[in-house]
């Protein structure tokens, strides 16, 4: 198929078509700043071949496809460097790879099962609310018999590899009525559109910025060395795979949490990565069902303002597993192995001064100790002594309510030897002011009756109180203090 240029093409259909661009259809063409220099508009394609074998000599060049539907297309034969695609409001599927293309846009298009960008200079895949104009899409649907649902059913994935620069983001408007007819993505429809996006880094590629924002992804994969700046913001993910990942300039995760809430499958696996300059920003880690920290190296990673597990029944969501969809295969280290983990995490949080979050890693990283099968066994009692009394350090509730109980306990079985309880006498209410005494465990034996009036049992119950609730004292003071330790 051979173009002119400027020609605007309308409502047409190929089977199996190849468009080839050349330098001789330029000939005595005058560059028209603005305008798209190829347009087809409401066409089907069964196959589409984009080729071009020389360089033209042409300011730019832009093909453009809107409201088309392309069943596969295939672009890896371009020789000039000022070649550009763009895809508006169309149905599409296939591979376009070239370092020489320009760029390639993707705007308001939904695809039926995949594409690959592959080796591009810049890619940009975007959803905009504020042009998408719903007949434009139903207009394909019922032209080629498939109504709207069996696209909404689809998984489509973008597979992003090596491409120097990528923009996907989402850009949505105000709906104040999702019931009218001209919103076609209501929050319902959104949910229902499960768009999953997977990036892949070669170290002998050069990569420059990679954005991600306000995405609505049902899964993101990254994987592989980039040379570049990659920044994810103001996006919601459900499942999220980050393998044998590093970045040389830098990785922001910025307010990050899962899309749709109620779905019980919300992943997020980190495995084999470098993380030395990743920054992770206002992200809920807490919102996923499941995380997996698998033999990564933390380094330098930042973490501010992130939403971690409450108790260390919650924290039984973050495991060390090799393969997050295979939670019950777990290596003999697993318990060692998490334990380590949370320690990193403990000193990357006290490092940037949130103590508060650190004090849980703490906790957890000693409840994960206990599970070591070769800790010896009077480590394993006082952790779990420490892990009662005051949960590690990080509550007070636990030593303040153990101390007035047993404490009350041991003056009620003192008085009790010494015959002031339930004695025949009338009750002495000065008792109720010698409990204080009692509880100071610094008091005289004799404090509340001569020597001579006191008994062994008397004495072993004041000695045993002593120390008990001295304990219990320290493990108060400790967890109140929890916030004053360096």
């Amino acid at each position: 198929m051979q173009l002119k240029p400027y020609q605007i093409i309308r409502d047409e259909d190929y089977n199996d078509a190849k468009i080839v661009i050349k330098a001789s259809d330029f000939e005595g063409v005058s560059f028209q700043d603005g305008r798209m220099t190829f347009s087809f508009i409401n066409c089907h394609f069964t196959k589409l071949k984009i080729e071009n074998d020389e360089a033209i000599e042409f300011p730019n060049i832009y093909i453009q496809f809107t409201d088309c539907f392309i069943g596969e297309i295939k672009v890896d034969k371009i020789t000039t460097t000022n070649l550009s695609i763009f895809f508006g409001s169309s149905i599409l599927d296939g591979q376009i790879k070239n370092e020489n293309l320009k760029s390639v846009t993707v705007n308001n298009c939904l695809l039926n099962n995949s594409l690959f960008l592959l080796n591009l200079k810049n890619v940009t895949v975007s959803y905009t609310e504020e042009n998408i104009v719903p007949h434009r899409w139903t207009r394909i649907y019922y032209k080629y018999g498939k109504p709207v649902v069996d696209f909404l059913k689809v998984k489509q994935s973008f597979y992003i590899y090596d491409c120097e620069d990528i923009i996907f983001t989402v850009n949505e408007k105000e709906v104040k009525d999702e019931n009218n007819a001209d919103n076609c993505l209501t929050d319902e429809v959104k949910k229902k559109i499960e768009i999953s996006l997977n990036l892949k880094y070669s170290a002998d590629r050069e990569h420059k910025l990679t954005k991600i924002i306000n995405a609505k992804l049902l899964a993101l994969s990254i994987s592989g060395y980039s040379t570049g700046e990659l920044l994810i913001e103001n996006s919601e993910i459900d499942n999220w795979y980050i393998h044998n990942f590093s970045t040389q300039l830098g990785a922001t995760f910025y307010n990050i949490r899962p899309f749709r809430k109620e779905s019980e499958e919300k992943k997020l696996e980190i495995r084999e990565s470098n993380l030395d300059k990743v920054w992770f920003d206002n992200f809920a880690f807490d919102d996923y069902s499941t995380i997996s920290l698998y033999r990564n190296k933390f380094g330098q990673t930042t973490f501010t303002a992130c939403d971690f597990p409450n108790d260390y029944k919650d924290f039984g969501k973050i495991q060390t597993i090799e393969n997050i969809h295979y939670p019950d295969k777990k290596d003999k280290n697993y318990f060692k192995t998490r334990y380590e983990v949370f320690l990193q995490f403990r000193k990357l949080l006290e490092a940037s001064g949130n103590f508060y979050e650190a004090q849980k890693f703490h906790a957890v990283s000693n409840e994960a100790l206990m599970n070591v099968e070769n800790l010896p066994f009077w480590d394993r009692q006082i952790l779990k002594i420490n892990s009662s009394s005051n949960n590690h350090g990080l509550s007070i509730k636990e030593p303040f309510i153990a101390t007035v109980f047993i404490s009350i306990a041991f003056y009620l079985l003192y008085l009790l030897s010494l015959g002031r309880l339930f004695a025949s006498t009338s009750f002495d209410w000065n008792l109720f002011g010698y409990y204080f005494s009692f509880l100071d465990i610094t008091h005289r034996s004799d404090f509340l009756v001569k020597k001579e009036e006191l008994n062994g049992f008397a004495l072993t119950i004041d000695y045993l109180n002593k120390i008990i609730i001295g304990f219990l004292i320290y493990q108060f003071i400790a967890a109140f203090r929890k916030y004053g330790k360096k």
